[in-house]
């Protein structure tokens, strides 16, 4: 189920209705954003930083409905709270001594939905674009769920040059030709395979959890080290 697939799905649904499937779906993600909190502040030795964000975390998503329904003030400096929670997960996913671990590369896809949602709640989108919104971050929580070893933003590296048929979704292909270069095809096909499933139950999104060996489970960094090539990659052209 592609990207533009999902989307073509959702248009067509009431502003609303999109906004709590969209909120039922994120919130899927509040285990793993608690407890990678923990476990990037224990590693970066930052305690007093990691229970307040779990004291923001505690209360997000309740703040999030009640700024898009406009039952609470919008307050600026909460949605920075919130921001900031998601901005430790996201950053610290790339740099010692979090970026061997397992959990690192799904941190960035994690965040990447919890961010989209955060602005949505404060309708930074167009109502046109919450079916665009909504396909991306399934995909994201998608990644999350398989433990797939690659931010999203590593792989643009990947992504195909403009124009594109109408029948195309560039973002597959992009993951696509991330397989096949970097030797990840079967975690692709499997991430794929899970961006159906998470599909199949949008209405009804199930829990998830990881075995507690997962929060510890060391890797070769291959996100952090992309990245980074990535980037010098990037700068060296311009």
């Amino acid at each position: 189920m592609t990207r533009n697939r999902i989307c073509n799905e959702l248009t067509g649904r009431s502003v609303d209705d999109l906004w709590m499937l969209f909120l039922r779906n994120v919130r899927t993600l509040l285990p793993f954003w608690e407890q990678t909190t923990r476990v990037f502040a224990k590693r970066l030795a930052v305690p007093e930083k990691g229970e307040f964000h779990l004291k923001v975390i505690a209360d997000a998503f309740g703040k999030m409905d009640d700024w898009r329904f406009r039952r609470i003030p919008y307050v600026k400096a909460r949605r920075n709270e919130i921001d900031s929670a998601i901005s430790f997960m996201r950053n610290k996913a790339i740099v010692k001594p979090i970026y061997g671990l397992r959990i690192a590369p799904v941190a960035r896809n994690a965040a990447g939905a919890l961010r989209v949602l955060l602005t949505t709640s404060c309708r930074g989108y167009s109502d046109e674009q919450l079916p665009q919104v909504i396909a991306g971050a399934l995909y994201d929580i998608a990644a999350v769920r398989v433990l797939f070893p690659f931010g999203f933003d590593t792989l643009m590296c990947f992504h195909p040059k403009p124009p594109f048929p109408a029948d195309v979704d560039p973002f597959v292909v992009t993951l696509e030709r991330a397989g096949q270069v970097i030797g990840i095809a079967p975690l692709v096909q499997a991430l794929l395979s899970e961006a159906a499933s998470v599909w199949n139950s949008v209405d009804d999104p199930k829990p998830f959890d990881f075995p507690a060996a997962i929060w510890s489970e060391e890797t070769d960094a291959s996100n952090a080290l992309l990245h980074y090539a990535a980037n010098a990659a990037f700068h060296r052209k311009r």
